[in-house]
Protein backbone atom coordinates (compact mmCIF):
# COMPACT_ATOMS: atom_id res chain seq x y z
CA UNK A 1 0.00 0.00 0.00
CA UNK A 2 2.81 2.43 0.90
CA UNK A 3 5.34 1.30 -1.69
CA UNK A 4 2.89 1.87 -4.54
CA UNK A 5 2.64 5.58 -3.73
CA UNK A 6 4.74 8.35 -5.22
CA UNK A 7 6.48 9.45 -2.02
CA UNK A 8 8.93 12.33 -2.44
CA UNK A 9 12.03 12.95 -0.34
CA UNK A 10 11.60 15.77 2.16
CA UNK A 11 14.22 17.79 4.00
CA UNK A 12 13.09 20.39 6.48
CA UNK A 13 15.00 22.71 8.79
CA UNK A 14 15.71 21.88 12.41
CA UNK A 15 12.37 22.81 13.94
CA UNK A 16 9.51 20.79 15.40
CA UNK A 17 5.76 21.06 15.84
CA UNK A 18 3.58 19.54 18.55
CA UNK A 19 0.58 17.39 17.59
CA UNK A 20 -1.95 16.48 20.28
CA UNK A 21 -3.01 12.83 20.36
CA UNK A 22 -5.95 11.31 22.25
CA UNK A 23 -4.59 8.28 24.09
CA UNK A 24 -6.19 5.19 25.63
CA UNK A 25 -7.09 5.12 29.31
CA UNK A 26 -6.96 1.35 29.79
CA UNK A 27 -3.23 0.88 29.34
CA UNK A 28 0.03 1.98 30.94
CA UNK A 29 1.45 3.00 27.58
CA UNK A 30 -0.03 6.23 26.13
CA UNK A 31 -1.07 4.53 22.88
CA UNK A 32 -3.43 6.24 20.46
CA UNK A 33 -7.16 5.96 21.09
CA UNK A 34 -8.43 3.23 18.69
CA UNK A 35 -11.81 4.95 18.04
CA UNK A 36 -13.17 8.48 18.19
CA UNK A 37 -16.46 9.53 19.80
CA UNK A 38 -18.34 8.57 16.61
CA UNK A 39 -16.89 5.05 16.63
CA UNK A 40 -14.58 5.70 13.66
CA UNK A 41 -11.12 4.12 13.61
CA UNK A 42 -8.15 6.32 14.52
CA UNK A 43 -5.07 4.84 12.85
CA UNK A 44 -2.80 7.89 13.32
CA UNK A 45 -0.07 8.25 14.27
CA UNK A 46 0.58 4.91 12.60
CA UNK A 47 3.20 3.00 14.59
CA UNK A 48 2.76 0.15 12.14
CA UNK A 49 3.60 2.04 8.93
CA UNK A 50 5.61 4.93 10.43
CA UNK A 51 3.34 7.44 8.74
CA UNK A 52 1.16 10.35 9.77
CA UNK A 53 -1.71 11.64 7.66
CA UNK A 54 -1.71 8.79 5.14
CA UNK A 55 -4.29 6.39 6.57
CA UNK A 56 -6.53 9.13 7.96
CA UNK A 57 -7.03 12.87 7.58
CA UNK A 58 -6.16 14.03 11.10
CA UNK A 59 -4.84 17.52 11.93
CA UNK A 60 -4.67 18.44 8.25
CA UNK A 61 -3.95 22.13 8.77
CA UNK A 62 -0.99 21.37 11.00
CA UNK A 63 0.44 19.04 8.36
CA UNK A 64 0.03 21.70 5.66
CA UNK A 65 1.67 24.34 7.89
CA UNK A 66 4.52 21.94 8.65
CA UNK A 67 5.36 21.75 4.96
CA UNK A 68 4.92 25.49 4.44
CA UNK A 69 7.37 26.24 7.24
CA UNK A 70 9.71 23.37 6.30
CA UNK A 71 9.72 21.85 9.78
CA UNK A 72 11.60 18.56 10.15
CA UNK A 73 10.01 16.89 13.19
CA UNK A 74 6.54 16.19 14.53
CA UNK A 75 6.30 15.62 18.28
CA UNK A 76 3.31 13.69 19.63
CA UNK A 77 1.95 14.87 22.97
CA UNK A 78 -0.91 13.95 25.26
CA UNK A 79 -2.42 14.71 28.65
CA UNK A 80 -1.69 11.31 30.20
CA UNK A 81 -4.79 9.38 31.33
CA UNK A 82 -3.30 5.89 31.45
CA UNK A 83 -2.96 3.42 34.30
CA UNK A 84 0.29 4.72 35.80
CA UNK A 85 -0.89 7.07 38.56
CA UNK A 86 2.53 8.73 38.73
CA UNK A 87 1.98 10.48 35.41
CA UNK A 88 -1.79 10.92 35.35
CA UNK A 89 -2.77 14.45 34.33
CA UNK A 90 0.75 15.39 33.21
CA UNK A 91 1.39 16.55 29.66
CA UNK A 92 3.89 14.19 28.05
CA UNK A 93 5.63 14.18 24.71
CA UNK A 94 5.29 10.45 24.11
CA UNK A 95 7.19 10.17 20.83
CA UNK A 96 8.32 11.85 17.66
CA UNK A 97 8.87 11.33 13.96
CA UNK A 98 11.50 12.76 11.67
CA UNK A 99 9.89 13.76 8.40
CA UNK A 100 11.74 11.97 5.58
CA UNK A 101 9.16 11.67 2.80
CA UNK A 102 5.97 13.47 1.81
CA UNK A 103 2.90 12.62 -0.27
CA UNK A 104 -0.03 14.74 -1.46
CA UNK A 105 -3.12 12.88 -0.21
CA UNK A 106 -6.14 15.17 -0.51
CA UNK A 107 -7.69 13.24 -3.43
CA UNK A 108 -6.97 9.96 -1.65
CA UNK A 109 -8.77 11.02 1.52
CA UNK A 110 -11.79 12.40 -0.33
CA UNK A 111 -12.11 9.34 -2.58
CA UNK A 112 -11.89 6.96 0.38
CA UNK A 113 -14.58 8.92 2.21
CA UNK A 114 -16.86 8.94 -0.87
CA UNK A 115 -16.37 5.17 -1.35
CA UNK A 116 -17.24 4.55 2.29
CA UNK A 117 -20.24 6.89 2.06
CA UNK A 118 -20.41 7.22 5.84
CA UNK A 119 -18.82 9.13 8.68
CA UNK A 120 -17.47 12.65 8.79
CA UNK A 121 -15.79 14.14 5.69
CA UNK A 122 -12.00 14.46 5.82
CA UNK A 123 -10.59 17.63 7.34
CA UNK A 124 -8.89 18.48 4.05
CA UNK A 125 -12.22 18.76 2.23
CA UNK A 126 -12.04 22.54 2.64
CA UNK A 127 -8.31 22.81 1.91
CA UNK A 128 -6.45 23.14 -1.36
CA UNK A 129 -3.93 20.44 -0.43
CA UNK A 130 -3.20 17.79 2.18
CA UNK A 131 0.10 16.07 2.93
CA UNK A 132 1.10 12.81 4.58
CA UNK A 133 4.52 12.16 6.07
CA UNK A 134 6.62 9.02 6.22
CA UNK A 135 9.52 8.48 8.57
CA UNK A 136 12.62 6.35 8.91
CA UNK A 137 12.92 7.48 12.53
CA UNK A 138 9.61 7.32 14.40
CA UNK A 139 9.80 6.33 18.07
CA UNK A 140 7.52 6.04 21.09
CA UNK A 141 8.30 5.56 24.77
CA UNK A 142 7.09 4.31 28.14
CA UNK A 143 5.64 6.98 30.48
CA UNK A 144 8.79 7.14 32.61
CA UNK A 145 10.87 7.82 29.49
CA UNK A 146 8.58 10.44 27.94
CA UNK A 147 9.42 14.13 27.98
CA UNK A 148 7.24 16.04 30.44
CA UNK A 149 6.19 19.46 29.21
CA UNK A 150 5.27 21.08 32.51
CA UNK A 151 4.15 24.63 33.22
CA UNK A 152 7.52 25.60 34.73
CA UNK A 153 9.40 24.54 31.60
CA UNK A 154 6.78 26.20 29.42
CA UNK A 155 7.43 29.52 31.16
CA UNK A 156 11.20 29.06 30.90
CA UNK A 157 10.82 28.50 27.17
CA UNK A 158 8.65 31.61 26.77
CA UNK A 159 5.29 29.91 26.25
CA UNK A 160 2.23 31.31 28.00
CA UNK A 161 -0.65 29.43 29.59
CA UNK A 162 -1.52 25.80 30.09
CA UNK A 163 -1.18 23.44 27.15
CA UNK A 164 -4.46 22.84 25.35
CA UNK A 165 -5.41 21.14 22.12
CA UNK A 166 -6.03 24.54 20.57
CA UNK A 167 -2.48 25.68 21.32
CA UNK A 168 -0.20 25.24 18.30
CA UNK A 169 3.26 24.82 19.80
CA UNK A 170 6.38 24.94 17.66
CA UNK A 171 9.91 24.32 18.82
CA UNK A 172 12.99 26.15 17.63
CA UNK A 173 16.13 24.17 16.85
CA UNK A 174 17.64 24.59 20.33
CA UNK A 175 14.47 23.52 22.17
CA UNK A 176 13.93 20.63 19.76
CA UNK A 177 17.47 19.41 20.40
CA UNK A 178 16.81 19.30 24.16
CA UNK A 179 13.78 17.07 23.56
CA UNK A 180 15.52 14.81 21.05
CA UNK A 181 18.58 14.47 23.29
CA UNK A 182 16.29 13.30 26.08
CA UNK A 183 14.87 10.57 23.86
CA UNK A 184 18.26 9.47 22.52
CA UNK A 185 19.19 8.26 25.99
CA UNK A 186 15.95 6.26 26.34
CA UNK A 187 14.79 2.97 24.84
CA UNK A 188 11.98 3.20 22.28
CA UNK A 189 9.26 0.58 22.64
CA UNK A 190 7.55 0.74 19.25
CA UNK A 191 6.72 -2.99 19.24
CA UNK A 192 5.00 -2.64 22.61
CA UNK A 193 2.90 0.24 21.24
CA UNK A 194 1.87 -1.85 18.24
CA UNK A 195 0.93 -4.80 20.46
CA UNK A 196 -0.96 -2.55 22.90
CA UNK A 197 -3.06 -0.84 20.25
CA UNK A 198 -3.89 -4.21 18.65
CA UNK A 199 -5.06 -5.45 22.03
CA UNK A 200 -7.14 -2.29 22.55
CA UNK A 201 -8.76 -2.78 19.15
CA UNK A 202 -9.48 -6.43 19.97
CA UNK A 203 -11.02 -5.49 23.33
CA UNK A 204 -13.32 -2.99 21.62
CA UNK A 205 -14.34 -5.57 19.00
CA UNK A 206 -15.14 -8.10 21.76
CA UNK A 207 -17.16 -5.51 23.69
CA UNK A 208 -19.16 -4.59 20.59
CA UNK A 209 -19.81 -8.27 19.80
CA UNK A 210 -20.97 -8.91 23.37
CA UNK A 211 -23.27 -5.88 23.22
CA UNK A 212 -24.75 -7.12 19.95
CA UNK A 213 -25.38 -10.59 21.44
CA UNK A 214 -27.11 -9.07 24.46
CA UNK A 215 -29.36 -6.99 22.21
CA UNK A 216 -30.28 -10.11 20.22
CA UNK A 217 -31.17 -11.93 23.44
CA UNK A 218 -33.37 -9.04 24.57
CA UNK A 219 -35.13 -9.05 21.18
Amino acid sequence: MLTNQNWQDYRGKGEGVLVHVDTAKGHVLPVRQPLNAEGEALPDPSYETQTFGFLQCFDARTRVATLKNRRRYILFGTRYQGEDETYKGKFLIVGYMRLDQILEVRKRHIHKWMEKNTGNPPECMDLDACYAYKSEEMNFYRPEDCFELGEKLMKEWGYKGKITKQMKLTFTEDKLEIILSHFRSRQAVNDEYIAAVKQAEADIADALAEKANQEEEVW
